[in-house]
Protein backbone atom coordinates (compact mmCIF):
# COMPACT_ATOMS: atom_id res chain seq x y z
CA UNK A 1 0.00 0.00 0.00
CA UNK A 2 1.51 3.26 -0.90
CA UNK A 3 0.21 7.11 0.57
CA UNK A 4 0.90 10.38 -1.18
CA UNK A 5 3.07 12.73 0.26
CA UNK A 6 0.71 14.74 2.00
CA UNK A 7 0.84 15.55 5.49
CA UNK A 8 -0.96 14.30 6.46
CA UNK A 9 -2.31 12.13 3.91
CA UNK A 10 -5.26 12.76 1.91
CA UNK A 11 -4.62 10.21 -1.19
CA UNK A 12 -4.86 6.16 -0.13
CA UNK A 13 -4.22 3.19 -2.46
CA UNK A 14 -4.34 -0.40 -2.33
CA UNK A 15 -3.67 -2.36 -5.28
CA UNK A 16 -4.80 -5.70 -6.23
CA UNK A 17 -4.47 -6.90 -9.63
CA UNK A 18 -6.51 -10.17 -9.01
CA UNK A 19 -9.84 -9.04 -10.63
CA UNK A 20 -10.15 -5.93 -13.37
CA UNK A 21 -12.58 -3.81 -11.06
CA UNK A 22 -11.54 -0.73 -9.15
CA UNK A 23 -13.62 0.53 -5.81
CA UNK A 24 -13.18 4.38 -5.98
CA UNK A 25 -13.97 6.48 -2.30
CA UNK A 26 -14.38 10.19 -2.22
CA UNK A 27 -14.48 11.48 1.57
CA UNK A 28 -15.60 14.36 3.63
CA UNK A 29 -14.01 15.00 7.11
CA UNK A 30 -17.10 16.40 8.15
CA UNK A 31 -20.61 15.10 7.94
CA UNK A 32 -24.63 16.00 8.56
CA UNK A 33 -23.28 17.42 12.41
CA UNK A 34 -22.69 20.49 10.63
CA UNK A 35 -26.71 20.49 9.14
CA UNK A 36 -28.06 23.01 10.11
CA UNK A 37 -30.98 23.09 12.39
CA UNK A 38 -34.68 21.89 10.75
CA UNK A 39 -32.49 21.80 7.81
CA UNK A 40 -31.33 18.20 8.59
CA UNK A 41 -30.16 15.99 5.72
CA UNK A 42 -29.13 19.40 3.34
CA UNK A 43 -25.73 17.29 3.14
CA UNK A 44 -27.69 14.19 2.55
CA UNK A 45 -29.34 15.93 -0.49
CA UNK A 46 -26.54 17.62 -2.44
CA UNK A 47 -24.70 13.77 -2.54
CA UNK A 48 -27.80 12.38 -3.90
CA UNK A 49 -27.95 15.70 -6.08
CA UNK A 50 -24.05 15.76 -7.45
CA UNK A 51 -24.94 13.12 -10.25
CA UNK A 52 -28.38 15.27 -11.79
CA UNK A 53 -26.43 17.68 -13.58
CA UNK A 54 -22.92 19.22 -13.87
CA UNK A 55 -21.48 22.27 -15.77
CA UNK A 56 -20.41 20.10 -18.65
CA UNK A 57 -23.43 17.06 -18.24
CA UNK A 58 -27.13 16.72 -17.88
CA UNK A 59 -28.68 14.14 -15.30
CA UNK A 60 -29.35 12.29 -18.24
CA UNK A 61 -25.70 12.19 -20.08
CA UNK A 62 -24.61 11.38 -16.81
CA UNK A 63 -26.69 8.36 -15.69
CA UNK A 64 -25.99 7.22 -19.54
CA UNK A 65 -22.41 7.09 -19.48
CA UNK A 66 -22.19 5.55 -15.81
CA UNK A 67 -24.41 2.74 -17.15
CA UNK A 68 -22.28 2.59 -20.41
CA UNK A 69 -18.96 2.62 -18.32
CA UNK A 70 -20.40 -0.76 -16.49
CA UNK A 71 -19.44 1.44 -13.24
CA UNK A 72 -21.91 2.22 -10.08
CA UNK A 73 -22.21 5.27 -7.99
CA UNK A 74 -23.72 5.60 -4.38
CA UNK A 75 -23.40 8.44 -1.66
CA UNK A 76 -24.24 7.93 2.13
CA UNK A 77 -23.90 10.37 5.41
CA UNK A 78 -23.38 10.42 8.77
CA UNK A 79 -22.49 12.95 11.39
CA UNK A 80 -18.97 12.79 11.11
CA UNK A 81 -18.35 11.66 7.26
CA UNK A 82 -19.90 12.23 3.98
CA UNK A 83 -18.70 10.11 1.22
CA UNK A 84 -19.42 9.12 -2.83
CA UNK A 85 -18.76 5.28 -3.62
CA UNK A 86 -18.08 3.98 -6.91
CA UNK A 87 -17.40 0.85 -8.89
CA UNK A 88 -15.75 0.75 -11.88
CA UNK A 89 -14.59 -2.20 -14.79
CA UNK A 90 -10.75 -1.28 -14.97
CA UNK A 91 -11.13 -0.89 -19.07
CA UNK A 92 -13.19 2.36 -18.54
CA UNK A 93 -11.48 3.81 -15.47
CA UNK A 94 -9.45 6.97 -17.25
CA UNK A 95 -12.96 8.30 -18.71
CA UNK A 96 -14.79 7.56 -15.23
CA UNK A 97 -12.40 9.23 -13.26
CA UNK A 98 -12.72 12.25 -15.44
CA UNK A 99 -16.69 11.90 -14.75
CA UNK A 100 -15.84 11.86 -11.13
CA UNK A 101 -14.30 14.77 -10.84
CA UNK A 102 -16.84 16.48 -12.78
CA UNK A 103 -19.02 15.52 -10.48
CA UNK A 104 -17.23 16.57 -7.09
CA UNK A 105 -15.77 20.20 -8.49
CA UNK A 106 -18.43 21.32 -10.73
CA UNK A 107 -22.01 20.33 -9.62
CA UNK A 108 -24.64 22.47 -11.18
CA UNK A 109 -27.17 21.21 -8.33
CA UNK A 110 -30.25 22.26 -10.92
CA UNK A 111 -32.81 23.59 -9.11
CA UNK A 112 -35.55 21.29 -10.68
CA UNK A 113 -33.56 18.02 -9.88
CA UNK A 114 -32.67 19.03 -6.26
CA UNK A 115 -36.20 19.34 -5.81
CA UNK A 116 -36.62 15.90 -7.27
CA UNK A 117 -34.27 14.62 -5.46
CA UNK A 118 -35.71 15.98 -2.23
CA UNK A 119 -38.94 14.43 -2.93
CA UNK A 120 -37.50 10.91 -3.62
CA UNK A 121 -35.55 11.03 -0.10
CA UNK A 122 -39.25 11.87 1.56
CA UNK A 123 -40.50 9.30 0.11
CA UNK A 124 -37.81 6.43 1.00
CA UNK A 125 -37.74 7.77 4.53
CA UNK A 126 -41.33 7.22 4.60
CA UNK A 127 -41.05 3.87 3.18
CA UNK A 128 -38.39 2.78 5.81
CA UNK A 129 -41.01 3.29 8.88
CA UNK A 130 -42.22 -0.29 7.17
CA UNK A 131 -38.71 -1.76 8.24
CA UNK A 132 -39.29 -2.28 12.17
CA UNK A 133 -35.19 -2.77 13.21
CA UNK A 134 -34.23 0.48 11.20
CA UNK A 135 -37.30 2.28 12.82
CA UNK A 136 -35.90 0.86 16.40
CA UNK A 137 -32.38 1.49 15.85
CA UNK A 138 -33.49 5.09 14.95
CA UNK A 139 -35.55 6.14 18.23
CA UNK A 140 -33.29 4.11 19.96
CA UNK A 141 -30.29 5.98 18.64
CA UNK A 142 -32.37 9.44 19.04
CA UNK A 143 -33.20 8.62 22.49
CA UNK A 144 -29.50 7.63 23.78
CA UNK A 145 -27.93 10.96 21.83
CA UNK A 146 -30.97 13.10 22.82
CA UNK A 147 -29.38 17.05 22.59
CA UNK A 148 -26.22 15.10 20.64
CA UNK A 149 -25.00 15.35 16.76
CA UNK A 150 -25.38 11.36 16.82
CA UNK A 151 -29.15 11.30 17.62
CA UNK A 152 -30.38 13.57 14.61
CA UNK A 153 -31.30 12.15 11.17
CA UNK A 154 -28.32 12.07 8.80
CA UNK A 155 -30.78 11.49 6.32
CA UNK A 156 -33.46 14.27 7.47
CA UNK A 157 -36.76 14.00 8.12
CA UNK A 158 -40.00 14.24 5.64
CA UNK A 159 -40.80 17.75 7.07
CA UNK A 160 -36.55 18.80 6.83
CA UNK A 161 -37.11 17.68 3.04
CA UNK A 162 -40.05 19.77 2.68
CA UNK A 163 -37.82 23.02 3.69
CA UNK A 164 -34.91 22.23 1.94
CA UNK A 165 -33.83 23.99 -1.51
CA UNK A 166 -30.76 23.80 -4.10
CA UNK A 167 -29.49 26.68 -1.86
CA UNK A 168 -29.63 24.63 0.88
CA UNK A 169 -27.87 21.81 -1.40
CA UNK A 170 -25.00 24.46 -2.24
CA UNK A 171 -24.14 25.56 1.30
CA UNK A 172 -23.74 21.54 2.09
CA UNK A 173 -21.24 21.40 -0.78
CA UNK A 174 -19.89 24.27 -0.34
CA UNK A 175 -18.62 23.56 3.74
CA UNK A 176 -17.90 19.70 2.82
CA UNK A 177 -15.87 19.79 -0.27
CA UNK A 178 -12.97 21.74 0.50
CA UNK A 179 -9.74 21.12 -0.75
CA UNK A 180 -8.33 20.07 3.26
CA UNK A 181 -11.66 18.83 4.24
CA UNK A 182 -11.33 15.61 1.12
CA UNK A 183 -10.09 12.28 0.91
CA UNK A 184 -9.25 10.04 -1.82
CA UNK A 185 -9.05 6.61 -1.99
CA UNK A 186 -9.38 3.31 -4.17
CA UNK A 187 -8.78 -0.11 -3.77
CA UNK A 188 -8.25 -2.78 -6.97
CA UNK A 189 -6.64 -2.93 -10.53
CA UNK A 190 -5.26 0.84 -10.14
CA UNK A 191 -1.89 2.02 -9.73
CA UNK A 192 -0.96 4.46 -7.19
CA UNK A 193 0.67 7.23 -9.87
CA UNK A 194 -2.84 7.01 -11.32
CA UNK A 195 -4.49 7.60 -8.38
CA UNK A 196 -2.37 10.57 -7.23
CA UNK A 197 -2.75 12.15 -10.28
CA UNK A 198 -6.46 11.93 -10.40
CA UNK A 199 -6.49 13.05 -6.68
CA UNK A 200 -4.22 16.24 -7.43
CA UNK A 201 -5.99 17.24 -10.54
CA UNK A 202 -9.19 17.20 -8.22
CA UNK A 203 -8.42 18.48 -5.00
CA UNK A 204 -6.93 21.26 -7.20
CA UNK A 205 -9.94 22.07 -8.37
CA UNK A 206 -11.90 22.81 -5.13
CA UNK A 207 -12.24 25.68 -2.97
CA UNK A 208 -8.63 26.29 -0.68
CA UNK A 209 -10.64 27.33 2.26
CA UNK A 210 -10.55 26.47 5.83
CA UNK A 211 -12.63 23.94 5.99
CA UNK A 212 -15.05 23.39 8.99
CA UNK A 213 -14.51 22.26 12.30
CA UNK A 214 -14.02 18.00 12.93
CA UNK A 215 -14.42 18.24 16.50
CA UNK A 216 -17.85 16.60 17.67
CA UNK A 217 -18.56 17.03 21.56
CA UNK A 218 -18.27 13.81 23.69
CA UNK A 219 -21.71 12.62 24.27
CA UNK A 220 -23.59 12.44 27.40
CA UNK A 221 -23.83 8.74 29.58
CA UNK A 222 -27.32 8.19 29.73
CA UNK A 223 -28.92 8.87 33.63
CA UNK A 224 -31.67 6.03 34.72
CA UNK A 225 -33.53 3.28 32.94
CA UNK A 226 -35.50 5.36 30.10
CA UNK A 227 -37.99 2.85 27.76
CA UNK A 228 -39.65 4.54 24.50
CA UNK A 229 -42.54 2.21 22.71
CA UNK A 230 -42.30 3.56 19.50
CA UNK A 231 -46.19 2.51 18.99
CA UNK A 232 -46.99 0.69 15.68
CA UNK A 233 -50.39 -0.77 14.88
CA UNK A 234 -51.19 -4.46 14.72
CA UNK A 235 -47.47 -5.60 15.82
CA UNK A 236 -46.94 -9.80 16.58
CA UNK A 237 -43.06 -9.26 16.84
CA UNK A 238 -40.82 -6.66 18.12
CA UNK A 239 -37.37 -4.99 17.73
CA UNK A 240 -35.82 -4.07 20.50
CA UNK A 241 -32.51 -2.23 21.50
CA UNK A 242 -31.43 -1.69 24.69
CA UNK A 243 -28.17 -0.21 25.73
CA UNK A 244 -25.84 3.07 26.46
CA UNK A 245 -22.64 5.72 25.57
CA UNK A 246 -19.93 2.71 24.99
CA UNK A 247 -15.99 3.40 24.28
CA UNK A 248 -13.41 4.95 22.13
CA UNK A 249 -10.26 2.92 20.41
CA UNK A 250 -8.66 5.49 22.41
CA UNK A 251 -9.61 4.08 25.75
CA UNK A 252 -7.43 2.28 27.32
CA UNK A 253 -9.81 0.03 28.08
CA UNK A 254 -11.25 -0.07 24.66
CA UNK A 255 -9.85 -3.50 23.88
CA UNK A 256 -10.91 -5.11 27.13
CA UNK A 257 -14.71 -3.78 26.34
CA UNK A 258 -14.53 -5.62 22.68
CA UNK A 259 -13.27 -8.96 24.24
CA UNK A 260 -16.17 -8.70 26.86
CA UNK A 261 -19.13 -7.70 24.19
CA UNK A 262 -17.30 -10.80 22.04
CA UNK A 263 -18.71 -13.30 25.21
CA UNK A 264 -21.58 -11.31 25.56
CA UNK A 265 -22.76 -10.85 22.70
CA UNK A 266 -20.55 -11.16 19.33
CA UNK A 267 -20.78 -14.75 18.49
CA UNK A 268 -23.48 -17.29 17.46
CA UNK A 269 -22.27 -19.28 20.88
CA UNK A 270 -21.82 -16.14 23.02
CA UNK A 271 -24.28 -15.51 26.32
CA UNK A 272 -26.96 -13.60 24.80
CA UNK A 273 -27.65 -16.16 21.59
CA UNK A 274 -27.58 -18.78 24.27
CA UNK A 275 -30.24 -17.87 26.89
CA UNK A 276 -32.61 -15.99 24.44
CA UNK A 277 -32.63 -18.43 21.46
CA UNK A 278 -31.09 -21.71 22.26
CA UNK A 279 -32.66 -22.12 25.36
CA UNK A 280 -36.13 -20.18 25.01
CA UNK A 281 -36.29 -19.52 21.29
CA UNK A 282 -37.40 -16.14 22.13
CA UNK A 283 -35.88 -14.82 19.09
CA UNK A 284 -33.92 -15.95 16.22
CA UNK A 285 -31.39 -13.74 16.44
CA UNK A 286 -29.43 -11.91 19.85
CA UNK A 287 -26.81 -9.71 19.69
CA UNK A 288 -24.83 -7.44 21.35
CA UNK A 289 -22.38 -4.44 19.46
CA UNK A 290 -20.00 -1.82 20.42
CA UNK A 291 -20.18 0.59 17.67
CA UNK A 292 -17.19 2.97 16.41
CA UNK A 293 -17.01 6.74 15.72
CA UNK A 294 -14.85 9.73 16.28
CA UNK A 295 -15.96 9.77 19.87
CA UNK A 296 -17.67 7.20 21.84
CA UNK A 297 -20.82 5.74 20.66
CA UNK A 298 -23.42 3.47 21.21
CA UNK A 299 -23.10 -0.25 23.37
CA UNK A 300 -26.45 -1.82 21.99
CA UNK A 301 -27.93 -5.11 22.42
CA UNK A 302 -30.97 -6.17 19.65
CA UNK A 303 -33.37 -8.77 19.73
CA UNK A 304 -36.21 -9.26 18.18
CA UNK A 305 -39.05 -11.93 20.13
CA UNK A 306 -42.86 -12.21 19.52
CA UNK A 307 -44.69 -9.27 21.34
CA UNK A 308 -45.72 -11.79 23.45
CA UNK A 309 -42.11 -12.95 24.30
CA UNK A 310 -40.93 -9.17 24.59
CA UNK A 311 -41.77 -8.46 28.15
CA UNK A 312 -39.62 -11.20 29.70
CA UNK A 313 -37.42 -11.37 26.88
CA UNK A 314 -36.25 -7.63 27.67
CA UNK A 315 -36.35 -8.31 31.69
CA UNK A 316 -33.73 -11.11 31.31
CA UNK A 317 -31.53 -8.66 29.20
CA UNK A 318 -31.33 -6.62 31.44
CA UNK A 319 -30.75 -9.30 34.01
CA UNK A 320 -28.15 -10.80 31.88
CA UNK A 321 -26.25 -7.34 31.85
CA UNK A 322 -26.44 -7.01 35.91
CA UNK A 323 -24.56 -10.74 36.13
CA UNK A 324 -22.45 -9.36 33.71
CA UNK A 325 -21.77 -6.74 35.90
CA UNK A 326 -21.79 -8.48 38.95
CA UNK A 327 -20.05 -11.18 37.97
CA UNK A 328 -17.83 -10.65 35.17
CA UNK A 329 -16.67 -13.40 32.92
CA UNK A 330 -14.50 -16.65 33.29
CA UNK A 331 -11.11 -17.59 32.48
CA UNK A 332 -12.70 -20.21 29.26
CA UNK A 333 -14.86 -17.60 28.32
CA UNK A 334 -11.56 -14.67 27.82
CA UNK A 335 -9.47 -17.46 26.03
CA UNK A 336 -12.46 -18.47 24.00
CA UNK A 337 -13.03 -14.64 22.89
CA UNK A 338 -9.62 -14.02 22.60
CA UNK A 339 -9.06 -16.77 20.17
CA UNK A 340 -12.28 -16.18 18.05
CA UNK A 341 -11.18 -12.38 17.29
CA UNK A 342 -7.48 -13.12 16.73
CA UNK A 343 -8.48 -15.98 13.76
CA UNK A 344 -11.59 -14.17 12.69
CA UNK A 345 -9.20 -11.01 11.85
CA UNK A 346 -7.79 -12.33 8.92
CA UNK A 347 -11.14 -11.90 7.21
CA UNK A 348 -11.18 -7.93 8.04
CA UNK A 349 -7.93 -8.28 5.45
CA UNK A 350 -8.36 -10.72 3.14
CA UNK A 351 -9.79 -7.87 0.38
CA UNK A 352 -7.72 -4.84 -1.20
CA UNK A 353 -10.98 -2.58 -0.25
CA UNK A 354 -10.67 -3.69 3.91
CA UNK A 355 -7.59 -3.16 3.94
CA UNK A 356 -8.03 0.00 2.38
CA UNK A 357 -10.46 0.89 5.14
CA UNK A 358 -8.44 -0.01 7.40
CA UNK A 359 -6.28 3.20 6.88
CA UNK A 360 -9.40 5.61 6.45
CA UNK A 361 -10.99 4.27 9.80
CA UNK A 362 -7.62 5.34 11.36
CA UNK A 363 -7.56 8.48 9.56
CA UNK A 364 -11.21 9.37 9.71
CA UNK A 365 -12.09 8.09 13.12
CA UNK A 366 -9.00 9.13 15.05
CA UNK A 367 -8.27 5.92 16.07
CA UNK A 368 -4.53 5.04 17.51
CA UNK A 369 -2.58 4.99 14.51
CA UNK A 370 -1.81 1.37 14.60
CA UNK A 371 -4.60 -0.01 15.70
CA UNK A 372 -4.92 -2.62 12.94
CA UNK A 373 -1.52 -3.33 12.52
CA UNK A 374 -1.71 -4.20 16.41
CA UNK A 375 -4.59 -5.46 16.56
CA UNK A 376 -4.01 -9.29 16.75
CA UNK A 377 -0.83 -8.78 19.72
CA UNK A 378 -3.48 -6.14 21.38
CA UNK A 379 -6.14 -8.62 21.78
CA UNK A 380 -3.94 -11.40 22.98
CA UNK A 381 -2.58 -9.06 25.67
CA UNK A 382 -6.06 -8.28 27.39
CA UNK A 383 -6.38 -9.83 30.56
CA UNK A 384 -9.19 -10.82 32.73
CA UNK A 385 -9.23 -8.46 35.44
CA UNK A 386 -8.86 -5.97 32.36
CA UNK A 387 -11.80 -7.41 30.73
CA UNK A 388 -14.20 -7.58 33.99
CA UNK A 389 -12.85 -3.36 34.69
CA UNK A 390 -14.37 -2.36 31.47
CA UNK A 391 -17.58 -4.34 31.78
CA UNK A 392 -17.61 -2.87 35.11
CA UNK A 393 -16.70 1.13 34.15
CA UNK A 394 -18.67 1.17 30.66
CA UNK A 395 -21.51 -0.98 30.88
CA UNK A 396 -24.20 0.18 33.45
CA UNK A 397 -27.89 -1.63 33.82
CA UNK A 398 -29.06 1.21 35.97
CA UNK A 399 -28.60 3.42 33.15
CA UNK A 400 -29.88 2.45 30.24
CA UNK A 401 -32.24 3.30 26.84
CA UNK A 402 -34.41 0.50 26.53
CA UNK A 403 -36.44 0.73 22.91
CA UNK A 404 -39.05 -1.27 21.40
CA UNK A 405 -40.93 -1.10 18.21
CA UNK A 406 -44.63 -2.09 19.60
CA UNK A 407 -48.31 -2.21 20.04
CA UNK A 408 -47.80 0.54 22.96
CA UNK A 409 -51.30 -0.13 24.39
CA UNK A 410 -51.30 -4.38 24.43
CA UNK A 411 -47.74 -4.31 25.32
CA UNK A 412 -46.54 -1.24 28.03
CA UNK A 413 -48.79 -2.93 31.08
CA UNK A 414 -46.67 -6.16 30.67
CA UNK A 415 -43.36 -4.62 29.94
CA UNK A 416 -43.41 -2.11 32.53
CA UNK A 417 -44.76 -4.98 35.03
CA UNK A 418 -40.91 -6.58 33.82
CA UNK A 419 -39.01 -3.86 33.71
CA UNK A 420 -37.39 -2.63 37.26
CA UNK A 421 -36.59 0.66 38.59
CA UNK A 422 -37.17 2.44 35.52
CA UNK A 423 -36.93 6.54 35.57
CA UNK A 424 -39.05 7.30 32.10
CA UNK A 425 -42.04 5.87 29.93
CA UNK A 426 -42.20 7.20 26.45
CA UNK A 427 -44.47 6.60 23.89
CA UNK A 428 -43.79 7.73 19.92
CA UNK A 429 -45.83 7.09 17.23
CA UNK A 430 -43.79 5.34 14.48
CA UNK A 431 -44.71 8.30 11.95
CA UNK A 432 -43.45 10.99 14.21
CA UNK A 433 -40.27 12.87 12.36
Amino acid sequence: MRRASQKPPRVFSASSHDLPIVDLYIVTETGTAHDPRGREGALHLCLRALRRGTARRTAHEIDALIDRLGAELSTSADPTTSMLHATVIRRNLEPFLDLMHDIVTAPALPMHEVAQVAREIKAEIIDTRDDDRSLAGRHFRRALFDGHVFGRASQGTPNSMDRLTRDDARRAWDLAFRRSNVVIAAAGDIRPAELETFAARTLAALPDTRPPARDVAEPAPVKGRHLVIVDKPARTQTQIYVGNVGSHPRDRDHMALTVANTIFGGTFTARLMREIRSKRGWSYGASSRLARDRVRDAWSMWTFPAAADAPACVALQIKMVERLVEKGVSARELAFAKSYLSRSFAFEIDTASKRLWHDLDVRLLDLPKRYFKDYVARVDAVTLDEVNAAIRKRIDPDNLVITLVATASEIRPALEKCLKGLDSTRVVSFDVD
